[in-house]
C-alpha cells in the first residue's frame, strides 16, 4: 500500500495486512455476473505477447513480482460485506510464473502446444475468494524467443492498464539485464483511490446532467437483438467462437479517409457500417449496440492499473435505404453525446431504462461494437534496448454477448471480428453478418463523403496576436509592443476600460459598453512560435504589464480587466499601480478563478475537483476538436501516453486526423497561458479593498468545490458583484455575453460615479458643517 494513501483516506479498514476500498459499479456488476455462473471464463482477459530478447524465466518472474508490488489492484480481492463490495488490497500476496518449456518441440508442435495452453489459461475461471486475480505462463521456444499469456479478470483490467503493464515489463527486463533498477515514474494513484473519488463523485450532484440526458436516450427503450438460428437455451452458458476478416488495405485507407472528410473519428464509420448491416439482418430501422469507453479523462488517471471503462448505448436511426454517410454522421453526434455524458454508469443506464436483471440474458444490450486502435502503441511493439513485446489475437474466453463486433488494428491492416455465441448462432451466420459488415463498408466512398456542416465562428473566430516575451522590457522593447495596443472608441471622454488581452476580438464588448467610454486592448500574448520562458515571479510579470498599462494610458485612474489568469494579472496590476498612487476605480475578473483557491483544497478534494472538472471539459473539447475551433492534436496530446508513444504525430502525419486548427492563435495561444498559470500557481494575492466586478462563465461547475465568487472570497474585502455570463469560458466575448458584459459594466461604473460624486459632495459642505457646529 502507498503509505501517502494509508494517511490520508479515512474510508477503508485496515485488517491483518489488508486495506478495503469501495468496488465501482462495473466492478460490482462483473462480481455478481462471476456469482452467477462461477464455471463460466468469459469475463477472463487473456492476453499473448511475443517476447524477445535475452530471456530468462527468472528474470520476467521477477519484473512481474515487482510490478504485483507496484500496482495494488494485482493484489486485489474482494469482499461483500454489509456496506457493499468492497476490494480487499493485500500487502504483498505470492507470484508464481508459471513456465511451460517449449525450446525442444518442432515449430508445428510447438504452436500447437501454444494454443493448447492459451486456450486452457483463457477458458479457466478465476475463484471469486482468490487474493488476487491475475496469472501468467512463460512458454520460450528458444533463448531469446517466447510467449507470455497474461490472464486477467475483468475486476482488475482493461486495455489500457494491459498497455502500461506491457510498457513496464519490456523497461524491467531491459533495466534488470543491464543491472539496474528501472526507472518507473511514482504510482501516484491507485484503482482504490479511484474508486473512492468515483463513490463522492457521483454522490456529488455532477451527474445530474448526464442522468437527464440519457434518461431522455433510454426513453422507451427496447433490447436490439439480431436473431439466432436456435431459441435462447434457459441456462446461458457463454459458448463463443471469434471469426474475422483482414479488410484490403485500399479499403481501410477509404475508411479513414472518409472519416476525415466527416470530421469524425473511423468509429463512427465503422460502426455506421455495422449498423447499416444488421439493419438488414433484422428489418428493424432502430439499431442500439453497446460500446466501452475509457473513463480516464484526467490526466491524473492516466496511470492508473485498474478497469477504469464505462458502457454507453449508441441508438441509430437506419431506415431502409440510408447512406454510409448519413448514419456515419448520426453516429458522430450520438459518439459526441455519449462522450459528453460518459461518467453515468452503466448500471444506472440499465435501472433508468428499466430493464430487470437477468443472469441468463446480456444486460440491455446483446449486441456490442468495439474499435482497437492497438493494444499497446504504436505497432503493437514495445522495444526497450534489446528486448521487445508485440502482441498476438487473444483466445476466446467465452461469449459476453450475443454478438461482439470489434475492429482491431494489426500490423497487417485492419481486421474486422465477430464472437459469436454459439448456443444462438452457427458459424456460418457469425460469418454472414461480417461479409455482410465488410459490404457495407465497402460502400463508402470519400469524395462523395462531404463535411458536415459546423457552425461558422464569423468575427468571433478571429483572433488578435500581440506583444513578445514577458520579461523585464527595455524602453525600445515597451515602444514597440506599444504598438500593438487596439483603441476602441478612442475619443470617448470616460475612463478607458484597459484589457489584458489573449484570444478575444472586443469590438463587440466595446460597442456593448458603450461609445462614451474608450476601450484598450493590451494583447498579451508572445509573437512567433512557442518557446521557454524561465520562471518568474508573478508579480514581476504583473510589473510589465504595469508598464505597457502606462504606456496605453499614463496617468490614472484606471479601469483594468481580464481573462482567466490574465484576471489575476489585472489584479496584481491594480495593487501595484494603487502602490504609485494611481487610483483604480474598477478590475473586472472574467472567469478568473483565485490564485491559490484550488491550491489550498485539501488533496482529496482537490482530486476530486480535477475529476470533476475533467469530465465536464474534455467532452467539450472533443466537440471543439471536432468542429475545427481547437485543434486536434492538441486536445490530444493532453494524455501522457499519447504524447509519450506519439501517436498523435503519427496519426498527423499518416493524415489519419487533421490539424484543423493548427493556423488558430486560440491553439497558438494555448503554450503561454500555461507558462502563466504555471507561475500563478506559485503566487498569492494581497487582501484588496477595490471594487471588482466578477463575470463568471454559466458553464462553471457548481458545488461545494466551486465557489460562486471562483474563490476570491478571502482576497477580496472591498465591494464586489458577481454576475453569471451565457457562453464557455473562451466565449465570454460573443456577442451573448458582450451584452450581458457591456450592461454590468455600465451599471457598476454609474454606481461607482454616483458613489464618487456623492462622496465629493460631502467634502465640499463637510467645512460650512464644521463652521455651523462652531458657531452653535
Amino acid at each position: 500500500m502507498n503509505g501517502i494513501t494509508l494517511n490520508l483516506v479515512p474510508d477503508y479498514e485496515i485488517d491483518a495486512g489488508y486495506a478495503l476500498f469501495p468496488a465501482t459499479a462495473c466492478q460490482t456488476r462483473f462480481w455478481h455476473e462471476q456469482k452467477a455462473s462461477p464455471k463460466a471464463s468469459a469475463l477472463n482477459s487473456a492476453f499473448r505477447l511475443q517476447l524477445s530478447g535475452p530471456l530468462k524465466a527468472a528474470s520476467i518472474e521477477q519484473v512481474l513480482c515487482e510490478l504485483v508490488a507496484r500496482h495494488e489492484i494485482l493484489r486485489t480481492g474482494f469482499q461483500m460485506t454489509g456496506a457493499g463490495l468492497r476490494q480487499q488490497v493485500a500487502s504483498r500476496v505470492p507470484f508464481k510464473l508459471d513456465v511451460v518449456d517449449l525450446t525442444g518441440f518442432e515449430e508445428k508442435a510447438a504452436l500447437a502446444e501454444a494454443e493448447r495452453v492459451g486456450r486452457l489459461q483463457a477458458s479457466t475461471p478465476f475463484d471469486l475468494s482468490s487474493p488476487s486475480f491475475f496469472r501468467a505462463v512463460w512458454l520460450p521456444r528458444s533463448p531469446t524467443q517466447g510467449e507470455l499469456q497474461l490472464t486477467f479478470h475483468s475486476l482488475v483490467i482493461d486495455g489500457w492498464s494491459f498497455a502500461i503493464l506491457v510498457c513496464e515489463l519490456v523497461e524491467g527486463l531491459a533495466a534488470l539485464h543491464a543491472g539496474h533498477d528501472p526507472q518507473f515514474a511514482d504510482v501516484e494513484l491507485h484503482h482504490g483511490d479511484y474508486a473512492l473519488w468515483k463513490e463522492e463523485f457521483v454522490a456529488s450532484g455532477a451527474l445530474d446532467r448526464a442522468r437527464a440526458h440519457w434518461r431522455q436516450e433510454l426513453r422507451d427503450f427496447r433490447r436490439f437483438e439480431v436473431p439466432g438460428d436456435r431459441p435462447r437455451p434457459q441456462q446461458r452458458r457463454f459458448q463463443g467462437v471469434i471469426r474475422s476478416i483482414l479488410l484490403p488495405g485500399a479499403l481501410g485507407d477509404r475508411l479513414s479517409a472518409a472519416a476525415k472528410a466527416q470530421g469524425v473519428t473511423l468509429f463512427s464509420v465503422a460502426a455506421a457500417g455495422l449498423a447499416m448491416a444488421l439493419q438488414t439482418a433484422t428489418g428493424q430501422s432502430r439499431v442500439a449496440m453497446g460500446t466501452q469507453m475509457s473513463v480516464r479523462d484526467q490526466q491524473e488517471l492516466e496511470g492508473v492499473i485498474g478497469p477504469l471503462i464505462n458502457t454507453v448505448i449508441l441508438r441509430l436511426d437506419v431506415p431502409h435505404g440510408s447512406t454510409l454517410a448519413a448514419v456515419t454522421a448520426q453516429c458522430g453526434a450520438k459518439l459526441s453525446d455519449a462522450i459528453e455524458h460518459l461518467h453515468l454508469s452503466f448500471e444506472e443506464m440499465i435501472e433508468l431504462a428499466g430493464e430487470v436483471a437477468d443472469p441468463d440474458r446480456p444486460p440491455l444490450c446483446p449486441v456490442n461494437f468495439a474499435l482497437q486502435q492497438s493494444f499497446v502503441g504504436v505497432g503493437d511493439e514495445v522495444r526497450r534496448q534489446d528486448f521487445s513485446a508485440t502482441t498476438s489475437p487473444s483466445y476466446n474466453a467465452g461469449a459476453l454477448y450475443d454478438l461482439n463486433f470489434f475492429m482491431v488494428r494489426r500490423p497487417e491492416g485492419w481486421r474486422i471480428s465477430c464472437e459469436g455465441d454459439t448456443d444462438l448462432y452457427d458459424v456460418e451466420t457469425i460469418d454472414g453478418h461480417l461479409a455482410k459488415w465488410r459490404e457495407m463498408l465497402e460502400t463508402v466512398d470519400s469524395e462523395a463523403q462531404r463535411p458536415l456542416a459546423l457552425p461558422a465562428g464569423g468575427e468571433a473566430a478571429k483572433f488578435v496576436t500581440g506583444v513578445g516575451a514577458s520579461g523585464f522590457m527595455s524602453q525600445a522593447e515597451l515602444a514597440a509592443k506599444a504598438r500593438n495596443i487596439v483603441r476602441y472608441n478612442e475619443n470617448a471622454p470616460g475612463t478607458p476600460v484597459i484589457a489584458l488581452n489573449n484570444t478575444g476580438v472586443l469590438f463587440g464588448l466595446a460597442q456593448q459598453i458603450g461609445s462614451d467610454r474608450p476601450l484598450i486592448d493590451i494583447p498579451m500574448v508572445p509573437e512567433g512560435p512557442p518557446r521557454e520562458f524561465p520562471p518568474r515571479a508573478f508579480e514581476d510579470i504583473a510589473a510589465d504589464a504595469v508598464r505597457l498599462i502606462r504606456l496605453a494610458q499614463p496617468k490614472g485612474p484606471y479601469i483594468l480587466m481580464g481573462l482567466c489568469v490574465l484576471g489575476a494579472l489585472s489584479l496584481e496590476a491594480a495593487h501595484q499601480l494603487r502602490r504609485e498612487g494611481e487610483s483604480v476605480e474598477l478590475v473586472i475578473l472574467n472567469d478568473s478563478w483565485c490564485p491559490g483557491y484550488r491550491e489550498m483544497m485539501p488533496w482529496y478534494d482537490r482530486e476530486l475537483r480535477k475529476m470533476q472538472v475533467r469530465a465536464d471539459n474534455i467532452p467539450r473539447d472533443f466537440r471543439k476538436a471536432v468542429r475545427g475551433e481547437t485543434s486536434m492534436v492538441s486536445f490530444l496530446k493532453q494524455y501522457r501516453i499519447v504524447r509519450r508513444l506519439g501517436i498523435a504525430d503519427l496519426a498527423l502525419k499518416l493524415g489519419l486526423i487533421k490539424d484543423k486548427a493548427a493556423d488558430h492563435t486560440i491553439a497558438e495561444n494555448r503554450w503561454y497561458m500555461e507558462y502563466l498559470l504555471a507561475q500563478q500557481a506559485r503566487y498569492r494575492p494581497a487582501p484588496y479593498d477595490g471594487n471588482v466586478q466578477i463575470f463568471r462563465s454559466d458553464q462553471v461547475l457548481k458545488g461545494r468545490l466551486f465557489a460562486w465568487d471562483l474563490g476570491w472570497q478571502r482576497v477580496l474585502t472591498g465591494k464586489q458583484v458577481v454576475t453569471p455570463v451565457p457562453g464557455m469560458h473562451d466565449q465570454m466575448f460573443r456577442a451573448a455575453g458582450a451584452a450581458v458584459i457591456g450592461k454590468q459594466v455600465r451599471e457598476h461604473l454609474a454606481e461607482i460615479e454616483a458613489d464618487s460624486n456623492k462622496a465629493s459632495a460631502g467634502e465640499q459642505h463637510a467645512p460650512l458643517d464644521c463652521a455651523s457646529r462652531a458657531e452653535a
